[in-house]
């Protein structure tokens, strides 16, 4: 097979490949910077650098084997970017109009000044705190080396070290004036910095301002599909394969000419592959923290726990592959595994009912209270606990997930058992206990 070495020849190669990148993922990109923004026309500006930097360096399309992933990386950097240049101009403009100013700066003169500080905070961010203090403390406060010494518990001669090693970073500062050095030193001492505040405003930037927990668990800035607690969704993927997401779940999709990948972040997932699969076609394969899932013409589930993968087959094989090492396993029809790091942890049979959910249905078949309740908390606010007096009290029924107040009442109809809610909260817990046999 002849390969061309032209070098025009590669650089068109590389402009198509931008080009179909470009085309295929900045309506995806512009609509995430714009659930994180309130300005489309920001958002779209930024898609539009993110993608800048991408033709800069398009020499990797060749290896990127995820471009979402990949994009949504340079994202993320450039929104941190844009929100700490928004609190260091917000810092600036009041140390500006705090200080009296023998001859006010002009426009112009603001906008340099302002320009030359964030190249300052720039280089600062990449200086360990001490030097960075010593620095800040020596340049823009006028402060003696000893006394920094002394305000920073170190000597005088690793105080010369540390200004030696902050001044090759930060030339700029030498050419700022007396007056601007002190406008820089209130505007930059404002700005939390590139530490334990600077890690918490970037979660707050990516996660918004629900709670980092929960944030953590919602965020999944690279996921192409999410449902919200007590939301069962379900899509047609682009080779015909039905894939259904349980309550709480995230994926990213990834489908191309050498593979069909689902990657599953967090939650349960339900594949239908589509009824003519050919057999040289691929067959869509989920991935989870623990390996991979492949579809062999079948039905299944995968869900993702903490630290393991459960498996549930519901028609025709799936071969499970270990992400780390270990022999591929081959799942049958009515088969569910539960698979660790290091293999399978169990195995046992399985009935149709346990893929009920996908109808947003729960079918106990003698299931003890506690492993009910754990079921139904999956589409609730907040958990249900369960005492230990009734924890192994059985159950059966179907019921209806997606409506889980629904399901309380027709569990005390099915059993002499009492909820007692916490009414302070609005998602109140409930606690299920033994009713008084007078009741």
């Amino acid at each position: 097979m002849h390969c061309d070495s032209n070098p025009t020849f590669q650089e068109q190669a590389l402009d198509l490949e931008f080009v179909h990148c470009y085309g295929s993922h900045l309506g995806w990109l512009t609509a995430w910077f714009q659930r994180r923004l309130s300005c489309n026309g920001l958002a779209c500006e930024l898609a539009q650098d993110v993608f800048l930097k991408l033709y800069e360096q398009r020499q990797q399309l060749t290896v990127i084997r995820e471009p979402k992933a990949w994009l949504a990386t340079v994202a993320h950097g450039l929104l941190v970017n844009h929100y700490r240049r928004a609190d260091l101009e917000k810092a600036y403009l009041t140390a500006l109009a705090s200080h009296p100013f023998q001859h006010a700066p002009s426009q112009e003169q603001k906008a340099v000044l302002f320009e030359m500080l964030l190249e300052l905070d720039r280089c600062l961010g990449e200086l360990p705190q001490k030097v960075r203090q010593a620095f800040l403390l020596a340049q823009l406060e006028g402060k003696k080396q000893e006394d920094i010494a002394s305000e920073l518990g170190v000597s005088l001669s690793m105080v010369k070290k540390y200004m030696a090693q902050a001044q090759e970073k930060c030339a700029a500062i030498d050419k700022l004036s007396v007056e601007q050095r002190v406008v820089s030193s209130r505007a930059l001492n404002a700005m939390p910095r590139h530490g334990r505040r600077a890690l918490f405003k970037s979660l707050a930037v990516l996660f918004g301002a629900t709670g980092l927990f929960y944030g953590y668990r919602r965020s999944d800035y690279s996921a192409d599909m999410v449902t919200a607690r007590g939301e069962i969704r379900t899509q047609l993927l682009q080779d015909g394969s039905e894939l259904t997401l349980d309550s709480d779940s995230a994926v990213e999709i990834a489908f191309t000419a050498t593979q069909n990948l689902i990657v599953l972040r967090r939650g349960r997932v339900m594949v239908r592959t589509a009824g003519d699969v050919g057999f040289q076609q691929l067959k869509p394969v989920v991935k989870t923290r623990e390996g991979y899932a492949q579809a062999l013409g079948t039905v299944f589930s995968v869900e993702q726990k903490a630290n393991t993968t459960q498996v549930e087959v519901f028609e025709e094989r799936v071969q499970w592959r270990p992400l780390r090492q270990g022999e591929p396993q081959i799942l049958q029809a009515g088969e569910q595994a539960e698979f660790g790091p290091q293999g399978v942890l169990s195995h046992q049979s399985i009935s149709q009912a346990q893929a009920a959910w996908v109808r947003g249905l729960y079918v106990a078949n003698s299931v003890d209270l506690k492993t009910w309740a754990a079921e139904i908390s999956r589409y609730r606010a907040s958990r249900i606990h369960c005492d230990s007096a009734v924890a192994s009290w059985r159950v059966s029924g179907t019921f209806p997930l997606t409506k889980p107040e629904v399901a309380l009442a027709a569990l005390q109809d099915a059993l002499p058992v009492q909820l007692i809610h916490n009414e302070q909260l609005a998602a109140s817990p409930v606690l299920l206990v033994a009713r008084d046999r007078n009741e």
